[in-house]
């Protein structure tokens, strides 16, 4: 292989790279918009757990 065929290659290559990595990029967004979609709206999303304050009559639990 010559040096101009290893070049071309290098070349070819790289635009091929290229246009995978765009081609990714495009379907990942779609996914991700179509994944998003298919979750809860925000507002329904678990935040934790919140634990209610012990009684006064009551002993605490011990943490």
């Amino acid at each position: 292989m010559s040096y101009s065929e290893l070049i071309q290659v290098i070349g070819l290559s790289s635009l091929l790279t290229l246009a995978l990595i765009v081609v990714l990029i495009r379907f990942g967004r779609h996914f991700l918009s179509v994944v998003q979609g298919l979750l809860p709206p925000r507002y329904l999303k678990s935040r934790g757990v919140r634990r209610r304050a012990p009684v006064q009559g009551e002993p605490h639990e011990p943490v």
